[in-house]
């Protein structure tokens, strides 16, 4: 059956055991009577275009505008069924049969089929390809075992009986997977074009494909300027309504400003900009709400015994959580929009199975992260004595070029105003590729960490005991079983709720790492932009049906 302009039809089972989710794509209305002539969107991009290969990325940017999964995020944190016609699930909830539609194609004409997806899934794993973020496949039968270099890529449990069948085994339920297969990275990707080319595959637009419903010219395409045209293959290339994206990166916040006020950019995003009140007041401002989390990361195991003595101790986290004002850290390093932090989780993205509770707010120690500097300071003496110390100094790393600086600066002031004894020393790190595990050379990090899909675990994953990301290496075994029984939870019951919020409860009460600040992600739009989809997990902008209007 085509998909051209099939109603959704949507099958939900979650309690009931083998049961099958069948899903037919909606049909957007159509605004071509109200449509400029000229459908050209020109976006600024704060990073420079590296490669094509989604294996490679840990940010897709403008490039998710490319990708199509099994599922997309559709803009509610709930995922729908993408070039996945249908799906059945065994009784134990451990094995994913996926129907792909048979009318999907790459965008040089072949069809999209489930060896397709089979190839991506092992690539990514492989020790050749190193996918940064290869720490998502975890679950899916002998991820484990591969990433630790047990096993071969080959073992993973996904397998492609028939052109389009596709199943997927997995090591225990997982409650999250559909949550998980929208992001980008378990996107299908062509093995004859990754074959062909070799080490030049999606190195330049001419050796990659696309699935999505655009495409990178391969004509001027460079690292700080290019453009997207439509898939004349995609499935639903009459719902494209743009003609081209073109994007370009720029240097500084200000030249991005003077393009967009002379009226050469349609978008673009505010970051590390000092005077962000200006902007709040311009007509065009606008903030979304994206599930991200500004951390403060402690090392414990570094060269300095002292140090390493006082950030050891519970006592000493606890005092610099207290001793920090978040209401005034958000407004002066992030704008009136970004929100205080209640927990690692952000707000919003997750709510309980009525959907009321937050799970942010259901976070049980937010008293941790209460600012009480009188509090702070008796608890930092203390601290020092028992590190049989009078005064430290600690250097903050912080990410050059993002609101990060400001924060930093900010930070430091606040702590060494209300924490007797102390120094802090500022130090500039660079972006790395893996933006997820930033490189432990202070004693104090500020990170970024944001959640691939709208699941607690995307976020309380991040600080099991093995987990990269917990750069701090913060550990804690009954933390550890916590997320091991809610990954093994085969649906979102009361049960697995409960146990999440015992872990973050356990990480907060801890310190283990200490949350700041929940950004929001500030644009300047042109107000006659419609029809754009915008997520709060995983990739941000969706620019399918976007159009502009007279």
């Amino acid at each position: 059956m085509k998909r051209w302009g099939i109603l959704l039809i949507l099958i939900v089972c979650s309690t009931l055991s083998g049961c099958t989710i069948s899903h037919e794509t909606d049909t957007p209305s159509d605004s071509k009577g109200v449509m400029t002539k000229n459908q050209v969107l020109t976006l600024a991009s704060n990073h420079p275009l590296t490669t094509l290969d989604t294996d490679k990325l840990t940010q897709f940017g403008r490039l998710n505008n490319t990708i199509e999964g099994l599922y997309q995020a559709n803009g509610d944190n709930n995922p729908k069924l993408a070039l996945a016609k249908s799906v059945k699930v065994n009784a134990a909830r451990t094995t994913y049969t996926f129907t792909l539609w048979k009318d999907s194609y790459w965008s040089n004409g072949d069809v999209i089929t489930a060896p397709d997806f089979v190839f991506s899934w092992r690539r990514a794993l492989s020790p050749k390809t190193k996918a940064p973020e290869a720490d998502l496949f975890d679950g899916i039968k002998n991820a484990r075992q591969i990433l630790e270099g047990q096993l071969p890529a080959s073992r993973l449990g996904v397998s492609a009986p028939s052109r389009f069948k596709l199943v997927v085994h997995l090591d225990h339920p997982m409650a999250e997977l559909p949550q998980k297969l929208a992001y980008p990275l378990f996107g299908p990707q062509n093995q004859r074009i990754a074959e062909k080319y070799g080490k030049r595959y999606a190195t330049k637009p001419r050796y990659q494909v696309y699935a999505g419903p655009f495409m990178v010219a391969k004509q001027g395409c460079s690292a700080y300027r290019w453009h997207m045209v439509p898939n004349p293959h995609y499935w639903d290339r009459k719902h494209v309504y743009l003609s081209r994206i073109n994007v370009k990166t720029y240097r500084s916040i200000d030249a991005a400003w003077a393009a967009y006020d002379s009226g050469k950019l349609d978008e673009m995003r505010l970051i590390g900009k000092s005077n962000m009140k200006y902007y709040e007041k311009k007509a065009d401002y606008t903030a979304r709400p994206y599930s991200k989390m500004v951390l403060l990361n402690y090392r414990q195991n570094g060269q300095n015994t002292t140090i390493n003595h006082l950030l050891q101790q519970k006592l000493t986290r606890i005092a610099i959580s207290h001793a920090i004002n978040r209401q005034a850290l958000a407004k002066q390093a992030y704008g009136i929009t970004s929100l205080t932090a209640q927990g690692v989780v952000p707000a919003g993205l997750s709510r309980g199975l009525k959907g009321t509770a937050d799970f942010a707010a259901a976070q049980p120690e937010q008293t941790t992260l209460a600012y009480h500097p009188q509090t702070a300071q008796r608890e930092w003496q203390t601290a020092l004595d028992r590190a049989h110390t009078k005064c430290v100094t600690l250097t903050l790393s912080y990410l050059r070029g993002t609101n990060s600086g400001s924060a930093a600066k900010i930070l430091r002031h606040q702590l060494e105003t209300t924490l007797p004894g102390l120094t802090i020393v500022l130090k500039q790190r660079k972006q790395t590729i893996n933006t997820r595990v930033a490189p432990v050379n202070s004693d104090l990090t500020l990170t970024t960490q944001r959640a691939q899909y709208a699941d607690p675990l995307a976020m309380l994953s991040l600080f099991t005991s093995n987990n990269s990301a917990n750069i701090g290496h913060w550990s804690n075994r009954h933390y550890d079983d916590l997320i091991d029984t809610a990954s093994n939870a085969p649906t979102f019951n009361a049960k697995r709720w409960r146990t999440l919020l015992a872990a973050e409860g356990m990480l907060m009460k801890d310190q283990g790492v200490t949350p700041l600040i929940q950004p929001a992600s500030t644009y300047l739009i042109k107000p006659k932009l419609n029809g754009v989809l915008y997520n709060t997990v995983g990739t941000q902008s969706n620019f399918k049906s976007a159009y502009f209007v007279k």
